[in-house]
């Protein structure tokens, strides 16, 4: 047997760009809002604080500095959400399932079905009101998933994971 390492042609690859991406749903942009909402509001704590001890003319501009900074930061907060959101999505096809996700440092993850060991379906309250769910994909050798894709409607999370967990097999292969 000869060994044999023939160099690819990388313009023969498949490009991600020609994937095409789902986006999650809309109300998944209002779960995100209300989370920052609730942390925002705990932060808010500490600028009220800083305003009624604060006394000492010497440190009043810490009673417009500390607020200012907690509501620049919070509206920062809301305006990235918001754009990453319309970066987010999720592509399925037929040996993988892509997430594509970040605004300033951007990432697909990709994971080979023949990969994963299990999936599951999670939701928290605020998405419980909303009707969405986050699936959670695993592979070998982790305690936490190496995929998770929020802002799912229930149907589509649950079609999702009996797709993936269909097609999770040694060899790969659709309908195995």
């Amino acid at each position: 047997m000869i060994f044999e390492n023939n160099q690819i042609d990388l313009e023969q690859l498949p490009q991600i760009e020609t994937v095409d991406f789902h986006l999650l749903d809309k109300a998944y942009l209002k779960v995100s809002y209300i989370g920052n909402a609730i942390f925002f509001a705990f932060l808010l704590i500490g600028p009220l604080i800083s305003i009624v001890i604060i006394d000492q003319a010497a440190y009043a501009f810490l009673k417009i500095l500390l607020p200012s900074l907690w509501l620049l930061l919070m509206l920062f907060s809301f305006w990235i959400t918001g754009a990453g959101f319309k970066l987010k999505g999720y592509a399925l096809r037929d040996k993988d399932i892509l997430y594509r996700s970040g605004i300033l440092f951007r990432s697909v993850t990709t994971i080979p079905f023949n990969r994963v060991q299990h999936c599951e379906i999670k939701e928290g309250p605020i998405e419980r009101f909303f009707g969405l769910k986050t699936l959670e994909v695993y592979t070998a050798g982790g305690e936490s998933s190496d995929l998770s894709i929020p802002g799912l409607r229930g149907d589509t999370a649950q079609q999702l994971k009996t797709f993936i967990v269909k097609n999770t097999s040694d060899d790969g292969s659709i309908g195995a």
